[in-house]
């Protein structure tokens, strides 16, 4: 079923396959299993529900409703006695989720990393590479058609912040409203800030992050520098990596194309076939949870100010890191001028206290434009 029955497309069903009303596939009993490929939560929502009811099992690649609707989605497949699969809903043609409900189904998971939105990891891949700015990198995945024409959904975080909700969901058994997930995109991100990450020794990727904390579940998206030599660091352009750390197995790094017409359809048709095959897709029962609060985490840090190069200033800064109880690890000033660029680590501290430290400094004079924070994972 499909609104434009005159698109041209790579394979054309012979007439009288094509509809413009998606009620006759749900209310035809010759078919079995319906594919939802329409995006969006309605009337993708109601469609999935109302073939559950008319006995019918589904294949889905819709991350925003599985994220938004996870838990009336799987009880309603369960009160009907039907199945659900949505393989190709993170990380594109990467045979990621089978593998996590029935591969991993001894292991108790402690912690998922995921690069899984190709057209950020496309923008920061180009940056560093050919020393672009955000806005000429981004005008380039325009162009190759990687990034939407208002590309606010992938370089805020949001499509990220969908995928790692369901990751949540499989690896934990718990998730969180997409609305409670901390979500920071990398428009503020700048080739200076990848080129100094790249002299100390690591590298900046948009991640979602998913681990249990103390029985409590945190979860977030944001730009994160990680050290050179992870696995994780080398993936660049649209590929897509998840990185889990299993209790069993030990770490496992997924890899591959998260994205595009033909790795999309691979996991779609993998679905079909164990839909087919009455293969079980072991799902635990979720529970949505509030997570732990962003304040709560603790990190080291990397800072970019923009200050007035003047004497002073830099005791100021480290004076109220120090009242916030954060310790400097290392600092850097590059260039002399006006206002000039000024790079600290910091040794392991809360969020909190980072974010009030900050708020206080930005305040000064001597400060000339919002500061920049990147977390620095140990993974």
């Amino acid at each position: 079923a499909d609104i434009d029955l005159e698109k041209e497309r790579d394979f054309m069903p012979e007439r009288g396959l094509f509809t413009k009303d998606a009620s006759e596939i749900l209310n035809d009993p010759k078919i079995d299993i319906v594919i939802e490929l329409m995006g969006g939560i309605e009337p993708a929502r109601s469609y999935v529900l109302s073939a559950f009811d008319k006995g019918k099992d589904v294949v889905t690649a819709n991350k925003a409703l599985l994220s938004s609707c996870w838990k009336e989605i799987m009880e309603k497949a369960n009160s009907c006695k039907k199945r659900i699969r949505f393989e190709a809903s993170v990380a594109g043609g990467i045979p990621l989720l089978s593998a996590i409900s029935s591969g991993l189904g001894a292991n108790k998971i402690e912690a998922v990393y995921g690069i899984i939105n190709g057209t950020t990891n496309y923008i920061l891949t180009r940056m560093e590479k050919t020393k672009e700015s955000f806005s000429d990198a981004l005008a380039e995945a325009q162009k190759k058609g990687y990034a939407e024409a208002n590309p606010s959904f992938d370089i805020d975080g949001i499509d990220t912040a969908h995928k790692i909700a369901i990751l949540a969901s499989l690896c934990f058994g718990k998730t969180a409203a997409v609305s409670s997930i901390y979500t920071e995109g990398i428009r503020r991100i700048t080739h200076f800030d990848i080129s100094c990450a790249a002299e100390l020794g690591y590298s900046i990727k948009l991640l979602g992050i998913s681990r249990i904390e103390k029985d409590r579940l945190s979860i977030r998206v944001h730009p994160t520098m990680l050290k050179k030599e992870h696995l994780l660091s080398s993936v660049s352009d649209v590929y897509n990596a998840v990185y889990i750390k299993p209790d069993l197995t030990g770490p496992l790094l997924f890899f591959g194309r998260g994205a595009g017409r033909y790795p999309t359809a691979s996991a779609i048709y993998a679905d079909l076939l164990a839909l087919a095959r009455k293969e079980e897709f072991c799902l635990q029962q979720t529970e949505v949870v509030e997570p732990v609060d962003i304040t709560e985490i603790t990190s080291k840090y990397y800072i970019r100010f923009q200050a007035e190069d003047k004497p002073g200033v830099l005791s100021m800064i480290a004076g109220v890191l120090a009242e916030n109880n954060v310790s400097i690890a290392s600092c850097i000033q590059k260039e002399r001028g006006k206002a000039v660029p000024i790079i600290m680590i910091t040794h392991e501290a809360r969020e909190g206290a980072i974010s009030s430290a900050l708020s206080k400094i930005d305040e000064s004079q001597f400060i000339k434009e919002e500061s920049l924070k990147i977390r620095i994972e140990e993974v």
